[in-house]
């Protein structure tokens, strides 16, 4: 009995000493393999594969491990049971790494070739290129006041380089007129500066703006370059026009400029003096002050000035600037007279004693075409000079017992329109809105430029404002948006009722515009930004339809 007890007890101690051996080959193999951190990235690596052999030696480690777990169970207690206890973990662990070591890698699965990153092409446009993020970047341009309002284009044309380069002038940029992606990216930004151009600037639009300046009696040269003489004509015309004083010309000090109501440093209401009594002479003479002469610039005075502005093609401020003295005391001036586009109680009076020598069909009131062939007419029959206006001797002539009454058989003209037959070679001379439309289509293709009035370059009233002259109808500037305002010509509130002669007037903003003059039912003829040109096209578009204020009839 003593013998098979031995026996046994040194069985189960070279069990043991095999299971220490074993579990310490176990631990050396596990500390090889980098410990619990290296074991636990292998197992992810693992069943990231997906492999069936993989799973497969898994499930046997599993198996051997609740093995391992029975054969603890069945183990010695105390400090054999703890020993045992740790030898089981240590095993588990060291089984998974074995079970992850002997599984065959799988092969590879084929992958479709990698789609090749696009390296974003650099955001670039210049003069001549085209598409749809240069209209884009002309309407962002014109919302912040660096372009004039017109419907924009896809075409990148010499105006929109212009406007880039003010705005780079503006934000401190380099000055190319190319937009790269830094020019684009400060341009689409929420806190993009609006135009404004202050000391140290230079360029066409500076030039313009002095010459309004100039005008107005505050500077005495456009140079084009905004130095300390320009600063402080600018504070003066601001100071004097109630507005912010800065020395800058941003959106608000630049409307003003071209306003009839803006205040010269010049003659104006309520000065005295030889001067005045000088000037107020010569608006006398020729008939637009009806008062007598007496030095004081009084209201009267105002409305003889305005009037002869007017009619001699000025802006009409009722002051007496550089322009307006030149003009007044020239031999070109012209006479007060009775003209195409007025209307009144006395342009009735006239058209009914028209109408009563056989001259006019009917008296509306309103001074068109139809009544300056009436008056062409008239002035031929009766040996004055035909330039279809009512002037002092033509009216004279017209109030005398003895006028000529119109030939028999020859066709009265109508007073709103056109007359009633096709108008002799005698009034081709005259102010029609085919006259109007002939000019304004002869400058097709002349270049677009802020502020300018032609005869060579234009902005959009600027060239409503030359073609109006030279059809004959006496009309001071005016900026787009005073053409809102015009009473003396007939309103058209129809898009679709507007005809060939009309000027167009198109609102964007509260205070920028467009103003255009229509060639037929369709097209129109202006002076367009987005081009860079004076252009024919329609405007019966959307964007045109969208921003139509009124139209009004001259003819």
């Amino acid at each position: 009995m003593k013998e098979r007890i031995a026996k046994l007890i040194s069985r189960i101690s070279a069990a043991a000493a095999r299971r220490r051996a074993r579990v310490q080959r176990l631990r050396a193999a596990f500390r090889r393999a980098g410990g619990y951190p290296a074991l636990a990235r292998r197992f992810k690596t693992s069943l990231r594969a997906r492999s069936p052999h993989a799973i497969g030696a898994l499930a046997g480690v599993g198996a051997l491990v609740v093995l391992v777990a029975l054969l603890a169970a069945f183990s010695g207690g105390g400090s054999e049971a703890l020993a045992a206890e740790r030898e089981r973990d240590a095993l588990s662990t060291a089984l998974i790494d074995i079970a992850l070591e002997i599984t065959p890698s799988p092969s590879p699965t084929p992958r479709p070739p990698a789609t090749p990153v696009l390296t974003p092409t650099p955001v670039f446009f210049g003069k001549g290129m085209t598409g749809e993020r240069v209209m884009a970047i002309q309407e962002r341009l014109m919302e912040l006041g660096y372009m004039d309002y017109d419907e924009p284009t896809e075409y990148f044309g010499s105006i929109t380089k212009q406007s880039v380069e003010k705005f780079q002038r503006r934000h401190g940029l380099t000055i190319n007129g190319e937009v790269d992606e830094l020019t684009y990216d400060r341009l689409m930004r929420e806190d993009a500066l609006p135009y404004m151009v202050s000391v140290g600037d230079e360029g066409i639009d500076v030039e313009e703006l002095q010459k309004r300046l100039v005008e107005l009696d505050y500077m005495t040269k456009a140079t084009g370059y905004f130095g300390e003489e320009t600063k402080a004509a600018v504070e003066e015309f601001q100071s004097r026009n109630d507005l912010d004083v800065d020395g800058m010309i941003g959106t608000l000090t630049r409307e003003a400029l071209y306003s009839e109501e803006a205040i010269p440093h010049s003659l104006s209401y309520g000065e005295t003096g030889e001067q005045v009594l000088a000037y107020q002479k010569r608006l006398f003479n020729l008939g637009y002050l009806t008062t007598e002469p007496d030095g004081t610039f009084g209201r009267d005075t105002v409305a003889a000035v305005k009037l002869f502005q007017e009619l001699n093609g000025l802006i009409a401020d009722g002051h007496i600037g550089p322009m307006t003295r030149e003009t007044l005391m020239s031999s070109d001036a012209q006479a007060n007279a009775l003209t195409i586009g007025m209307s009144g109680e006395t342009i009735k009076s006239v058209q009914k004693k028209l109408k009563s020598l056989g001259y006019l069909s009917s008296a509306d009131g309103y001074f068109g075409s139809g009544t300056e062939a009436a008056v062409r007419a008239f002035q031929k029959n009766n040996g004055l000079s035909v330039d279809g206006k009512v002037g002092r001797k033509t009216m004279a002539k017209l109030l005398a017992g003895d006028a000529v009454k119109a030939s028999p058989g020859q066709p009265a003209a109508t007073s709103g329109g056109g007359s009633s037959s096709t108008p002799s070679p005698d009034n081709n001379g005259g102010a029609t809105a085919d006259r109007f439309v002939e000019i304004a289509l002869s400058k097709l293709g002349r270049p677009y430029r802020t502020g300018a009035k032609g005869p060579d370059s234009f902005d959009c009233s600027g060239f409503v404002y030359w073609c109006l002259n030279q059809a004959g109808v006496r009309q001071s500037y005016m900026t787009s948006k005073t053409w809102r305002s015009v009473t003396k010509y007939r309103r058209i509130d129809d898009i679709d009722d507007c005809k060939k002669g009309d000027v167009l007037v198109f609102r964007m903003s509260s205070s920028k515009g467009h103003v255009g003059i229509v060639i037929n039912g369709t097209e129109m003829v202006d002076a367009s930004s987005g081009n860079g040109e004076v252009v024919r096209r329609s405007y019966k578009t959307d964007y045109w339809r969208k921003y139509f204020y009124c139209a009004y009839r001259i003819f």
